[in-house]
Formats: structure tokens, sequence, C-alpha cells
């Protein structure tokens, strides 16, 4: 047991270390250049690393301690920022930003409309966008396959047990798919952070607009494999939560009554 405590507290040593420290003394030292340099001379770095040199000696160890906990203190602040992004790209859009939402469902939906009919096909319904974000829509697409091509069947109900069931081979692309994700939230949330620091110094500003851009593009590439892969494990294992579950596919195929009695046991009759 005690090596693997060791190894596991050496695992998230580095975790740490690399989600949350390096990139928080990178910013902290954006905020040095901003403080000393300004818009005026943006790009005299010499003089701030000749200042750091100098300064860095004299500097107590509690200086270093403040330092280090400003840096995990503004990597958390971008992960809340990234989350917040997540929240607006998978969400329902409340209160004012309601209308804004109406009218990217309606501009969409146009879209997809012209879509169909250049492509000369008649387009189901539940398949219309819904979701004002591109993110968003495809998650939620990806419930509205689910339960049109399985006769309603909730993919928010089965998935939580399926996930129980299925073999390590088949977790490992999807994990590594949602960190994927996760890591592209964290990047616009640093973009965020650069951004508003490029009111004080503009290269922070180009840097700010770069990540947002790179992470915008990473969650979408990132959220077409994940809901891929979570589409194609329910194709591939449905039998096996149905099989735990006391129940057998019919010869004629999945049935609108093995669905409906199998979101009724996982939804506990509600």
């Amino acid at each position: 047991m005690n090596p693997f405590l060791s190894s596991l507290s050496g695992k998230l040593a580095e975790r740490w270390v690399a989600t949350l420290v390096l990139p928080g003394a990178l910013f902290i030292a954006a905020v040095v250049c901003a403080a000393r340099l300004g818009h005026r001379s943006a790009f005299d770095l010499v003089s701030v690393t000749g200042w750091i040199v100098r300064e860095a000696p004299r500097l107590p160890v509690a200086a270093a301690v403040f330092l280090l906990a400003g840096a995990t203190a503004t990597a958390m602040a971008a992960q809340a920022v990234g989350s917040l992004a997540e929240a607006v790209w998978t969400r329902p859009w409340r209160g004012p930003a309601a209308w804004l939402a109406r009218g990217l469902v309606a501009l969409r939906g146009r879209l997809f409309d012209r879509a169909a009919a250049k492509a000369g096909v008649d387009p189901v319904s539940a398949y219309r966008p819904r979701h004002p974000a591109w993110i968003g829509e495809r998650f939620r697409l990806l419930n509205a396959r689910i339960a049109g091509q399985y006769h309603g069947l909730d993919l928010g109900l089965v998935w939580p047990r399926l996930w129980l069931l299925v073999p390590e081979t088949v977790r490992t692309p999807v994990q590594a798919a949602e960190s994927q994700f996760r890591s592209a939230t964290r990047l616009v949330g640093w973009g965020v952070l650069y951004l508003v620091l490029g009111i004080y110094w503009y290269p922070a500003a180009l840097a700010g607009i770069g990540a947002v851009a790179v992470g915008w593009s990473r969650a979408r590439s990132t959220t077409a494999t994940l809901t891929t892969l979570i589409e194609g494990t329910v194709d591939t294992h449905l039998d096996t939560i149905v099989t735990a579950l006391g129940h057998t596919v019919p010869a004629a195929g999945f049935t609108g009554e093995l669905a409906r009695r199998i979101n009724d046991r996982l939804a506990k009759g509600d």
C-alpha cells in the first residue's frame, strides 16, 4: 500500500505542477511585465529580466510562498473561467441571454434547412438545431440520436450505468477525449485572463486572443470525438446493460416497450 500511495502522491504533485503552478507562474511573469513595461515599452523584456535578476535574491521566503500561492490561485481562476465557458457552450441560456439564444437558434435553423434542401433530404425534426452553441448542439444531438435509434431510450439514464459495465479498453479513449475537452476549456480560461491583462500590456491581449481561439477550436474537435465515442459505446455495448438489468433484446431488434421498461427501471418510476 505504501508504494502505491507514494506513487499516487507523486502523480498528483506532478499534475498540480503541470496544470496549476507552471501556467500560473507564467501568468505572474506576464503581470510583472505589464507592471514594469506597460504599452509604451511593451517588448523591452531585457529590462524586466535585469530587474528580476537584481531583486530575486532580496526576496524573503514569505514572498516566494506568496508568489506560489498567487500562481495557484490564478490557475484556479482560469479553471473557473473555463468552467463558465463550458456552461455557456453546453447549458441552456437563461435570462436576457435567452433572447440572443433564440436568434442564434433561428439562424442555425435556417442554415440547417438550406443544407437539407441542397442535399435533397427531409431532415428529422428532432435533429433541427435547438441550442445556440455548436458544442451544446452536438451534445444535444447525441441524446436525440440515441433516443431516435432506440425508441426513446434516455441516454442520461443509461450512460452512468453502462460506464460501470464496459471494459477498460472502452473507457480509455472516452476518458482521453474528455480530458482533452477539459484542457481546451482551461485554455480558454487562460485566454480570457490574458485578455484582461492586455488592458495594461497589449502583448498579453495578443496571447489571450490566440489562447481563446485555439481552446475553442480544440473544444469543438474534442466534442466531435467525445460524442462519437459515447454514441459508439452505446451502439456496441447496449446489450450489456440490457442483460445486466435482466432483459433480452428481441430477435426483431430493440423495441419501444423495452426502452420504456429500461427508462422506468433506471428512473425508479419517476
